[in-house]
């Protein structure tokens, strides 16, 4: 009989051990702690952040209020970790970051390159229609003469015009737009946005501006002089719509693409994905990620943003866009 107890006793130590070792190792349960967002470190970034954490929590998940920042591989170590479980990233910088060798040529090639180059446990949602990719910029009378409607026909307008650009020059950027037949003559670097675009609006030079930089922005009165080179019209990335590149971003620019097109050629894809870790997401979850990406526009990212970096809580920003639109 005391042979039995032991052996009993023995028996029950080592499934205790085991099952301490396997608790040990496993990954906590989606429901063992709120939802934690992350951002890269800037005003327009961390308002996305808090739009992504607000729809969920206003859907039922229990989310934390703040927010992690650092750059793309901080990022993702720290969901590798586990610490963060989604943060908001443009797609063609984060493949830059992940496999810089591939040279995907649309907006649907770089979704895809990027959801195979992500670490294991991490996924890609449906792509918002923010579009970051750079585009040339001209002015409109310019365009028009020359008949130039799109990034094919950049070869048309004069050689050696000087090329506007915020900041330092991409050197990938510029090479891109080179390929695609552009003749451009020296560089002017200037410091803001509304300085690019007066610039360009002389028609005395074009420039390299995003449609996220000049969308919605009324004190730009000279916006409406410009116009981007539109690019082919095609499907975008899962999730997303096809639009007409022709089309002007609401409350934008007259000239600028509708978000996000497709690129034949020139840089590569800009557009704005949430990536999470899919074993911290239920279906249901990732459905309500996906309802951001069928109403954000680059016009609303560009304003929120504007308003962040002017002193407005990002979370309030956030929470007035939900309510809006019914999120």
């Amino acid at each position: 009989m005391v042979r039995v107890i032991k052996r009993a006793a023995t028996a029950i130590l080592v499934i205790l051990a085991l099952a301490a070792t396997v608790a040990g190792c496993s990954e906590p349960a989606p429901a063992d702690r709120p939802l934690v967002m992350g951002a890269p470190d800037t005003p327009m970034m961390t308002v996305m952040a808090h739009i992504y954490a607000g729809a969920l929590r206003n859907a039922g998940s229990a989310v934390s209020p703040t927010v992690e920042r650092g750059d793309y591989r901080t990022l993702l170590d720290d969901m590798d970790a586990t610490s963060i479980d989604l943060f908001p990233a443009f797609s063609g910088l984060l493949l830059d970051q992940l496999a810089p060798q591939l040279a995907p040529a649309t907006a649907e090639d770089v979704y895809k390159d990027l959801n195979r180059s992500l670490p294991q446990g991490v996924s890609v949602g449906d792509a918002t229609m923010v579009s970051a990719t750079p585009q040339i910029f001209v002015a409109s009378a310019a365009a028009e003469a020359v008949t130039a409607t799109d990034l094919a026909s950049c070869g048309k307008l004069p050689a050696g015009l000087p090329v506007v650009v915020v900041g330092a020059p991409e050197v990938p950027t510029m090479d891109a737009f080179t390929a695609a037949g552009c003749r451009f003559g020296p560089t002017e670097s200037v410091g803001s946005v509304a300085v690019a675009v007066a610039r360009i609006a002389t028609g005395r030079a074009i420039g390299i501006l995003t449609p996220l930089d000049v969308a919605g922005d009324d004190k730009q009165d000279a916006a409406s002089d410009i116009r981007a080179l539109a690019s082919a019209e095609k499907s975008t990335s899962e999730g997303g719509a096809a639009q007409s590149a022709s089309a002007a971003p609401s409350g934008g620019a007259s000239g600028a693409p509708q978000e996000p097109a497709d690129v034949e050629s020139g840089p590569r894809a800009q557009e704005l994905v949430p990536v999470y870790r899919s074993a911290a997401f239920s279906r249901d979850e990732v459905k309500t990620l996906n309802k951001v990406a069928g109403e954000l526009t680059t016009a609303d990212l560009a304003a929120l943003g504007r308003e962040a970096t002017a002193g407005a809580r990002p979370a309030d920003l956030a929470n007035e866009w939900l309510a809006e639109h019914g999120l």
